[in-house]
């Protein structure tokens, strides 16, 4: 192993393929050790231990023996009593594959899906953590309840619903201070308002130096700026929102469709806000607007936009999760040299990877619509191409 060969602190000797093979080696040993930890846990539990040492149950006894946070605390207490449950995704603990969060993403999206789907759901969320991080699991496990319990999904949105709250208060300094729960539809609108004001927007040719809080904070304030600028407040325009559904699933109301930063959402719902002026839908499978425009303009058209987040979900570039209120529209075959402002010539890129597009040896390729990146010999010999994950069919069992 590549930890044997360095010493400590002489991780700069090391070429840069095998640093990022070190890492991962690392994370890996990181992962054998939760599982180690756990089963070390587990016979303490076994043994009665918290009892012994006046404790309630097995995470007092960890957080006041160990002097863990609590949270830490009960998370190992969760691994303990959750992992046996989970043959799969417990094996992939042990072998150093996936991390003790992954672990429990699983169990939570297990716990809400009907008990007979619960060994195909961890079989087929233990395979998909290998290759997403805890974030992109969770929406995957949303799926995957879409699909098997749409009539709990849509009678828990509809709870959410009646859940929503908000409230205000001033602290001693008279700053206010705000905070709110919205239903999943609502959620997105403002979600995707919010996100477009909070870009990040360079200062003199500088890095936006505030952090994405205050930039959100921010965009808080001028959103509400806006609001008290029109005199015809009960006339302002709603929030805009995409949302996309297989036409055969919104006709018999079932699976899920998603709104294009990726989030799912049940048929019923889709179905139930369908006259909403503020919500595009997207039929896939149905007849759309030309989008195609050739040479006859160099930027992208709304449409073309819009069209594009439904593809990209955000900055394409593999890893990114920017998203598509933070990209702009990236032609593959630059215009200048000829390249048309069509679908298939376009790409969503955040800032950042805009530059990367253009300063290094990274092509963009398209497989079956969906763009793919090359990245250059000095990062992978092979050029294996690499896509980003949101862009992947959603898991299905």
């Amino acid at each position: 192993m590549l930890t044997t060969e360095i010493e400590v602190n002489d991780s700069y000797r090391l070429s840069e393929k095998d640093h990022v093979a070190l890492l991962k080696e690392l994370e890996r040993i990181s992962n054998l050790l939760t599982a180690v930890k756990t089963d070390v846990a587990t016979h303490a539990e076994e043994r009665g231990l918290h009892t012994s040492r006046g404790c309630k149950d097995l995470a007092i006894l960890l957080r006041s023996e160990l002097n863990i946070a609590p949270a830490e605390a009960n998370r190992r207490s969760r691994l303990v009593r959750e992992l046996p449950k989970l043959p799969n995704t417990r094996q992939a603990v042990y072998t150093g594959t996936i991390s003790g969060e992954h672990a429990l993403v699983i169990s939570d999206a297990i716990k809400r899906i009907p008990e007979q789907y619960a060994g195909k759901a961890d079989a087929a969320l233990a395979k998909a953590a290998r290759k997403l991080n805890p974030r992109d699991l969770t929406v995957v496990g949303k799926r995957v309840r879409h699909h098997v319990d749409p009539d709990g999904v849509y009678r828990d949105e509809q709870e959410a619903i009646a859940r929503r709250a908000a409230r205000m208060g001033r602290d001693q300094d008279g700053c206010l201070h705000f905070k709110t729960t919205l239903d999943p539809i609502n959620g997105e609108k403002v979600w995707n308002f919010l996100s477009a004001l909070a870009k990040p927007k360079s200062v003199n040719g500088e890095k936006d130096p505030r952090t994405f809080e205050q930039r959100l904070a921010d965009a808080f304030i001028e959103a509400m700026t806006m609001a008290m600028s029109i005199q015809d407040i009960p006339g302002l325009p709603r929030s805009l929102l995409i949302v996309t559904m297989d036409f055969d699933n919104l006709q018999h109301k079932t699976g899920c469709g998603e709104t294009h930063t990726g989030q799912p959402m049940s048929a019923d719902l889709l179905r139930q806000t369908a006259c909403d002026t503020a919500v595009i839908p997207i039929v896939l499978g149905g007849e759309g607007e030309p989008l195609a425009y050739g040479r006859e303009r160099r930027l992208a058209s709304l449409a073309q936009k819009r069209a594009l987040a439904v593809r990209d979900k955000g900055c394409a570039f593999p890893r990114c999760d920017r998203p598509p209120s933070w990209t702009e529209a990236h032609h593959v075959v630059h215009w200048i040299d000829g390249g048309p402002t069509d679908l298939d010539n376009l790409v969503l890129l955040c800032v950042h990877h805009h530059h990367v597009i253009h300063d290094q040896d990274w092509e963009i390729i398209f497989e079956h619509g969906i763009p793919s990146f090359i990245p250059p010999k000095w990062i992978d010999p092979d050029q294996a191409p690499l896509r980003n994950i949101r862009v992947d069919h959603p898991l299905r069992l």
